[in-house]
């Protein structure tokens, strides 16, 4: 169990489900990039393939974690992907990855001196590799992919960890109502532990949000979604739980979130959001939650800057926690009980491509000790 964050552990299959990990991924993973560059291979092959890479250097401190110890680490994440147009309005996307010691899915860092050895390389996992289709108005991907709920501005990982890459299908569909006003449809459909002799457990969610241009300078943005996870008790494994009373029981999840964006004046750009989620399976009384921020300042270019805040309270079952953020010193719903989280920073753009952020992050879940977590990062992108 990692110290500061309470993940049990039910079995050993869901554990696994969002994982990417496996004893040949190099292998795999090589392969699959060399099949990448043969598929772009020929007339205009160099214009098919384009490549991507980030990483990160993070300094962070822990202190009073619930063991009542304090905790001081570096951390490091690497990340390289390409893409491939394969023909008109359908490509892929495949992407190696950094992994934690254990191979959280929640989690791709390299903690310095991991592993049973503290000079032993890290391990690399293949945690992307999808078809992506767009036609028109209408698009669909399948595959191993980024998460495809639409998410707020400023805090977007309470449901859904941005470093969680689900397995299976999702279709969205816009359409121009006016001028100013766009609406948008979801339906994705996650596959967490494929069981041959029972039922699947499985994730189906659906999405509507509607975008408003209310002038130059404003727009709102509103947006309800609806998830419900099935046959988690099938799996047969578990769940690394992140503050369920029980990761393998009803997950019935609401929820919406109105956004919105100003730009101009001397912050040059303002963002702030509300976003509410209930839990309205049968006979789940932990059941609500909301998040609120505000982000002052722009960002992606030399010299931005941008500062924020947002505030979480949660109660334990007020979604599915083993998919959502472990940001927090304890990480998703809490403990068991519930809790509430203040997150802070400011970040600075050195160059368009790489950042600095200093943020503060608190966790009052009813525990013995609230522990305070601090983190500087060096964010960078290349290619």
């Amino acid at each position: 169990m990692r110290p500061g964050a309470r993940k049990d552990r039910v079995g050993p299959a869901l554990a696994r489900a969002f994982t990417p990990s496996w004893k040949a991924n190099l292998m795999i993973a090589t392969t699959t990039f060399l099949t990448s560059l043969l598929l772009a291979a020929g007339d205009g092959g160099d214009e098919r393939v384009s490549f991507y890479a980030n990483g990160r250097v993070r300094a962070e401190s822990t202190f009073d974690q619930t063991n009542g110890e304090d905790r001081h680490r570096g951390r490091m994440r690497a990340r390289v992907g390409a893409k491939v147009a394969i023909a008109d309005g359908l490509r892929a996307e495949a992407r190696l990855s950094t992994a934690s010691d254990g191979n959280d899915a929640n989690n791709p860092h390299w903690d310095f001196g991991d592993g049973s050895e503290a000079f032993q390389g890290g391990d690399i996992v293949f945690d992307r590799f999808f078809l992506d289709f767009e036609e028109g108005d209408f698009r669909a991907r399948a595959g191993k992919m980024a998460d495809a709920f639409r998410r707020p501005p400023v805090l977007s990982e309470v449901l859904w960890d941005n470093d969680v890459a689900p397995t299976g299908v999702a279709a969205f569909y816009g359409l121009e109502l006016s001028d100013s006003v766009d609406l948008e449809f979801r339906l994705m459909e996650y596959i967490a532990v494929e069981n041959g002799g029972d039922t699947d457990s499985t994730m189906f969610g659906a999405q509507c949000a509607l975008d408003f241009a209310l002038n130059d300078t404003c727009d709102l943005d509103f947006a309800a979604s609806f998830s419900n996870w099935s046959g988690l008790a099938s799996g047969g494994g578990a769940i690394q739980n992140q503050g369920n009373t029980n990761p393998m029981g009803d997950f019935d999840v609401v929820e919406g979130f109105l956004a919105a964006t100003v730009r101009g004046g001397p912050l040059k750009k303002t963002q702030g959001f509300v976003q509410v989620m209930q839990n309205v399976a049968d006979g789940v009384d932990e059941d609500s939650g909301f998040a609120v921020g505000v982000k002052v300042g722009e960002s992606g270019h030399q010299g931005d800057w941008n500062g924020f805040v947002s505030f979480l309270d949660v109660d334990a079952d007020a979604f599915f926690s083993p998919v959502s953020q472990d940001d927090t010193p304890i990480a998703g719903t809490g403990v068991g009980m519930g809790m509430q989280s203040v997150i802070a920073g400011v970040q600075y753009f050195w160059r368009d491509n790489v950042s600095f952020r200093l943020w503060a992050l608190s966790s009052d879940a009813d525990a013995v000790e609230d522990p305070l977590r601090i983190r500087f990062d060096i964010d960078f992108s290349v290619l």
